[in-house]
């Protein structure tokens, strides 16, 4: 038969593990870089980038391509960043200017942080911007390294699909990156 002290024990744990698995919402940083990595404000994401083409290769811009850009945009919370970014690619026929959204989802909250991210937008051809621009689209997962309070650095790998007018291409990317993190909005 169980005695009422059992039941008390019983009860006190129950409520201690329902109390301590409420609280994983409000961790507690290991650093304090982490901690403000942790807080919603302005980010600047620089990267340089390069990648080989896939399938049909000997089309214009479809063989390979190394390029600069520069994110501007808002960390929202812990795991969710968007931002407007431009750059500049050179391909093996020509150059692409990409005007383009980028969202990013951290999967976690330290020192390293891997991330998913979806980038998609235009890429100008300012020599016949109706005939040789493209659409694109570029999914890509990464990881981040926290290096100080607003320093982080990237590596990241995605698949870039471009569409101009009468044909598609495939890129298989890699992007070396540079974060810069800036204050909270008003502060």
């Amino acid at each position: 038969m169980i005695n009422m002290k059992t039941y008390v024990t019983i009860l006190l744990l129950i409520i201690c593990s329902f109390a301590a698995n409420a609280q994983l919402g409000k961790r507690v940083a290991s650093t304090p870089a982490i901690n403000y990595d942790w807080r919603p404000g302005f980010v600047s994401i620089n990267e340089i980038g390069g990648g080989l083409g896939l399938g049909e290769i000997t089309a214009d811009y479809a063989r390979n391509y190394f390029s600069v850009t520069s994110v501007n945009g808002y960390q929202f919370s812990r795991n969710v960043k968007a931002g407007i970014g431009i750059g500049i690619q050179t391909h093996n026929e020509g150059m692409l200017f990409p005007l383009f959204l980028d969202f990013r989802f951290s999967l976690s909250s330290q020192k390293i942080v891997p991330y998913v991210s979806a980038a998609g937008g235009i890429g100008l051809d300012f020599a016949d911007v109706t005939e040789k621009s493209r659409i694109y689209i570029n999914p890509s997962i990464g990881v981040k390294y926290v290096a100080a309070k607003k320093l982080g650095f990237s590596l990241s790998s995605g698949l870039i699909m471009m569409s101009a007018r009468d044909y598609r291409t495939s890129f298989i990317n890699l992007k070396l990156g540079v974060e810069f993190k800036g204050s909270e909005w008003g502060k």
